[in-house]
């Protein structure tokens, strides 16, 4: 279920998450589950931690700071929203996000549901980064997932 795509204003080359957005405004991102005004929401490339997603900025900007205060607020609340429609779908124990941009300098939020059952569940997420690539998931399943959340989505 792709929505109507609204323009991105990504012009920067080498930028991975711009091609992401490039994917979602031709309609070939399976991981897709929304568009909100400022961003979209996807499901994740892998599911080392089960239900993790990302919330990507529309325009290509790197800092929270650069963002207008009315921009600030809208964006943050759209991740909240997201966060919302991830707890629905996966009842995580705790919720973990963050925000660097350090690797894509492209504003862009990864939300980890924890649950008890995770190694290290009282630690970063990150811990296991290096098994990530081993738990990505294929396209049919990302349209799967994306759907599950999108169900229980609730917007404003």
């Amino acid at each position: 279920m792709e929505s109507a795509h609204t323009e991105h204003s990504c012009t920067v080359h080498n930028c991975t998450v711009c091609d992401r957005l490039a994917l979602w405004q031709a309609g070939r991102n399976p991981h897709f589950i929304h568009e909100f005004e400022h961003s979209i929401f996807v499901i994740g490339d892998h599911q080392y931690h089960r239900g993790y997603a990302q919330i990507i900025l529309k325009q290509h900007v790197i800092e929270l700071h650069e963002l207008a205060p009315a921009v600030q607020v809208a964006h943050f609340r759209e991740v909240m929203i997201a966060t919302d429609a991830l707890v629905n779908t996966f009842q995580p124990s705790k919720m973990n996000h963050a925000c660097y941009g350090n690797l894509d300098p492209h504003l862009h939020w990864h939300l980890f549901p924890r649950y008890t059952s995770d190694p290290d569940h009282g630690k970063q997420p990150w811990l296991h980064a290096a098994q990530f690539p081993k738990h990505r998931i294929d396209e049919q399943t990302a349209r799967e997932l994306a759907s599950r959340v999108r169900a229980h989505l609730v917007l404003p």
